[in-house]
């Protein structure tokens, strides 16, 4: 695939202000190109830089292999459509007079609209669902009816590029689904297309690759699966993070955990907590945030409490996928049990392939706290589970109801 559009090391700003240094990125035909990082960190500067709303201070731009600084505003406009974060109605224009805007790029000086023209606006219209709105003044409009109206205004012009700034801000969960649904077709129909995004999930859905500006500089850029780590959430957004996939989409999918600067810095003690299946993902969350100092038993890899406990960098006693405690990971359960404060056993069933976790608590059952009733529908391992419990508790282990009782158990325990 040709690029469309090339940032060849080039550095953009505005006058006397560099924002981003030597940004190198391809956009291809047929691909969507998201721009993901920090506010204010640039992502909009470097669209800008296409428009000439910015600068090009270093390196250089190309359109279609043709350097941007050679073309001139009509030329570009006839290339690029660009949909921005916000749309000035400012002259009560009708939303098809608005549309058609988007075909002065190809009119001669004193040419008018003609009937292919007008089809054509109405064409991109029926497709961004703003055809209704055809007579509305566009300053009576909604700030989403209007976003949706600079999508058709910027298809009516037929670019070959198409740049848009956090184009789907203003608009509701069905007409954000239909905007990028519908620029993921016209970009497998060969449109090339760069987006500044902030919500994560959506850009991972919709593109192919990310660039990630922070810093002055634009990269890395991959896949969202090879961008979208824990350890790049974190040093980009400062956010803890569990990154994982789309049981429906196949998409990657990013849960932020907790901000870097909510940890408070009090030291509470230590807390090993007992889960699995996602039981003991609140609680290690509110724990941390409390400035507990957490560790996790033995968790397979691909739990969401395994991902929680890696996200916020516990230690954990880390299985295979689908693997069993065996007698080196209940060791290593033991010794964390011997060195913590308190212990908590979540809501979590227990079988055969987990039953060491509970094995491990014997002799920390003082300072054990057990969440929730146990029952036979918590019990898979024939009895043995429930016979543990029963030790547990009779040497001083202590149930509660839920985890809002079993926090107030950890602080007095510590």
């Amino acid at each position: 695939m040709s690029a469309r559009l090339a940032y060849e090391t080039a550095s953009v700003g505005y006058p006397g202000v560099t924002v981003i240094r030597e940004a190198s990125l391809a956009v291809a035909s047929g691909e969507i190109v998201g721009l993901i990082g920090p506010n204010g960190a640039g992502k909009s500067t470097l669209l800008r830089a296409v428009t000439g709303t910015a600068t090009v201070s270093a390196g250089r731009i190309a359109l279609l292999g043709e350097p941007l600084d050679t073309l001139g505003s009509r030329q570009r406009a006839r290339v690029v459509g660009v949909v921005p974060q916000s749309v000035s109605a400012a002259f009560s224009f009708n939303a098809l007079e608005f549309v058609l805007m988007g075909r002065h790029p190809h009119l001669g000086r004193l040419q008018h609209v003609e009937s292919a023209d007008i089809a054509l606006a109405e064409e991109v219209m029926e497709r961004t669902d703003t055809l209704r709105l055809a007579a509305e003044p566009v300053d009576t409009l909604s700030g989403g009816d209007l976003q949706r109206l600079a999508l058709a205004q910027a298809l009516a012009q037929e670019p070959a590029v198409l740049l848009l700034d956090e184009a789907t801000s203003h608009l509701d969960l069905n007409h954000r689904l239909q905007v990028l649904d519908l620029v993921r077709e016209l970009a497998d129909g060969g449109l090339a297309v760069l987006a500044v995004f902030h919500d994560l999930d959506l850009a991972a859905r919709f593109s192919d690759r990310l660039g990630v500006v922070s810093d002055g500089a634009l990269g890395p850029i991959g896949s969202p699966r090879d961008v979208l780590t824990a350890p790049l959430l974190a040093q980009v957004f400062r956010v803890r993070a569990v990154v994982g996939t789309d049981a429906v989409t196949g998409a990657v999918t990013v849960t932020p955990v907790l901000r870097e600067e909510a940890v408070t810095g009090t030291q509470r003690g230590k807390v090993l907590v007992v889960g699995g299946m996602g039981s003991a993902a609140p609680l290690l969350r509110r724990l941390h945030l409390a400035g507990y100092e957490v560790s996790a038993a033995a968790l397979n890899r691909g739990d969401v409490d395994q991902a929680v406990a890696e996200a916020l960098g516990m230690a954990h006693v880390a299985l295979p996928a689908f693997g069993e405690v065996d007698e080196e990971a209940e060791n290593a359960v033991v010794r964390m049990a011997e060195d913590a404060d308190a212990v908590v056993v979540c809501e979590v069933p227990f079988g055969r392939a987990n039953l060491g976790n509970l094995r491990a608590l014997a002799g920390a059952a003082a300072r054990t706290v057990l969440v929730g009733e146990f029952g036979p529908e918590r019990d898979f391992s024939g009895g043995a589970a429930g016979a543990l419990v029963d030790q547990l508790r009779a040497v001083g282990a202590v149930s509660v109801a839920d985890t809002e009782t079993a926090l107030r158990e950890i602080a007095r325990i510590t």
